[in-house]
Order: C-alpha cells, then sequence, then structure tokens
C-alpha cells in the first residue's frame, strides 16, 4: 500500500491536487470563504437598490427578469430578491438611492479587503497595506459592482435585447433568427466573470519577476462557478425537505451556502496559481543549481 501511495505521489496532478488540498485546510481557506460570503450578502441587497433605481427609467420589471436567472441560482434565492424589489418599487427615493450605493462600496470593499488578506497570506506577502490596501479594495467593489450588473443583464435580460433592437431597426422575428442567445449569454457570463478574476489575481499576486500565472486558475475559476451554481440550483430545486431544517430562514441560508462556495471556488483557483507559480520557481532553482 506505501509502495502504491508512494508511486501516486510521484505523478505530477497527484502532487498539485495533494498540495492545493493541504494548502486549505493550512491557510484556513474555509474561513476566508465564509467571511467573504458573510459581506456579499450584505452586499447583494444595496446593488438591488440600485438595479431597482436604474430599471425602473427604463420601465423595466427586474422582479419578472429576475426568473430568467433560476439556471444560476435556487427557486427560493430569487424569490428572495423578487419580494425584496417588490418592496423597493413602492418606496423608491433619492435618499434611499444614495444609501444604496454608499452601503454597496462599503460592504463590497470589506469582502474584497476580506480576499485579498488570503491571497495575501497564501502568496506569504502582502501586496498592498494600510491606506493603499483600502484605496485597492474600494477599486475592486467598484470592479465587483460592475461585474455583478454586467453578469445580471446578461442573465436576466433574456431576449429583451434582442426584442428592443428588433423595434427599433423594424426587423421582425429578430428573436427567433439569435434563438441560441439563451445559451450563448451564459458563455458571455463566464467570460465576463473570468475578466474579473483575472483581474483580481493579477493585483493581488506578488510583483515578482517572472510574476506569478493567473490564467490557469481565473479560466477554471470561472466555469467551476458557472457549473457549481447550475448544479447547486439543479439540487436545491429538485428538493423539497430542506426547508424543515431552517423553516422561514431556509431562502437566506441557501443564499449563505450558494456564496460560500462560490468564495471556496475563487480562493481555490488562486491556490492553483500559487501552486503552479512555486513548482516553476522550483525547478528554475534546480536549473539554475544544475548549471552551476
Amino acid at each position: 500500500m506505501k509502495r502504491i501511495l508512494k508511486k501516486a505521489g510521484q505523478i505530477a496532478a497527484v502532487r498539485y491536487v495533494t498540495e492545493m488540498v493541504g494548502l486549505y485546510f493550512s491557510k484556513r481557506v474555509s474561513r476566508a470563504a465564509a467571511e467573504l460570503a458573510y459581506f456579499l450578502i450584505l452586499t447583494f441587497f444595496p446593488i438591488l437598490i440600485c438595479l431597482s433605481a436604474f430599471l425602473k427609467q427604463l420601465n423595466l420589471d427586474l422582479a419578472a427578469m429576475l426568473e430568467e436567472a433560476n439556471y444560476l441560482l435556487p427557486d427560493s434565492v430569487i424569490a428572495i430578491f423578487q419580494d425584496y424589489l417588490n418592496y423597493l418599487n413602492g418606496n423608491q427615493s433619492v435618499a434611499m438611492f444614495l444609501t444604496g450605493i454608499f452601503l454597496a462600496v462599503l460592504f463590497a470593499s470589506a469582502a474584497m479587503r476580506g480576499l485579498m488578506n488570503i491571497m495575501h497570506e497564501i502568496y506569504g506577502r502582502a501586496t498592498f497595506l494600510g491606506l493603499r490596501q483600502i484605496g485597492a479594495s474600494v477599486l475592486f467593489s467598484v470592479l465587483l459592482l460592475v461585474t455583478v450588473y454586467l453578469s445580471l443583464a446578461v442573465v436576466v435580460t433574456g431576449n429583451w435585447f434582442f426584442h428592443l433592437l428588433g423595434q427599433v431597426l423594424r426587423l421582425e422575428n429578430l428573436v427567433e433568427r439569435f434563438g441560441t442567445w439563451q445559451w450563448v449569454k451564459y458563455v458571455l457570463l463566464i467570460a465576463i466573470v473570468f475578466l474579473f478574476i483575472l483581474l483580481l489575481y493579477r493585483f493581488t499576486a506578488p510583483w515578482d519577476k517572472p510574476r506569478p500565472p493567473v490564467v490557469p486558475g481565473a479560466v477554471g475559476a470561472a466555469v467551476a462557478l458557472a457549473v457549481a451554481s447550475m448544479i447547486f440550483s439543479d439540487i436545491m430545486g429538485n428538493s423539497a425537505r430542506y426547508s424543515l431544517v431552517y423553516g422561514s430562514l431556509t431562502s437566506v441560508i441557501i443564499l449563505l451556502i450558494w456564496l460560500y462556495l462560490c468564495g471556496n471556488v475563487v480562493i481555490m483557483g488562486n491556490v492553483v496559481n500559487y501552486v503552479i507559480y512555486r513548482h516553476r520557481k522550483q525547478r528554475r532553482q534546480r536549473e539554475k543549481d544544475t548549471a552551476d
């Protein structure tokens, strides 16, 4: 048995997975993912305040449009958002809109600082400290909000864009001609999330030369987020007993679990980058020692 384990340990893929699992527990990734989930759930509702105000000016019903997101979000989570949006429709004001912007940036920047801290812990050094970290967290919180807005626009609008384009250009049956949009929009969603994660990984990685890789982890994290969200939504949609455990809090708990899952995926994407980076450094060091 020991010989089998020893041979398995010599396989590169097995070594990489073993190191990633070790880092997951040694760096307490689960704790960082829980912190991220906490601040993100506080961020979502101010984002909905801003979204509701924007879309009201366009005469669009976001509560109805959210039903298009059932591939990625469980029905109970969508129900929370719809109930909240129905409340907002009758209570919109300039003060509420400004408060929503302030709270969204406040909580999103706190989420980004928590994410930066775990990234720094993984690499063993901090890229941003003090006021620079606060400034970077605010910048990335704005990028996060832009990513959320773009993602929601892609997912929930469905065929609305083509209906509008058809009316403007006076082209009939434009939606039918672009029926593949229902699937293409999820590819576009993955691309938007990938770009945000790529920037996040790049700016939280050490400024070494050569720079640590970021593309492998960003690609894996973006795809894993989409796949994990779809699977989670399907599981929650086909289960009717989880409400017996949490009662009236079921929808909030499901949202927290989903955000916790997403937090783990995002952090583990950078763990993948770090493991690749460490192996490259070790290989370069061996080559240097051999040359000497």
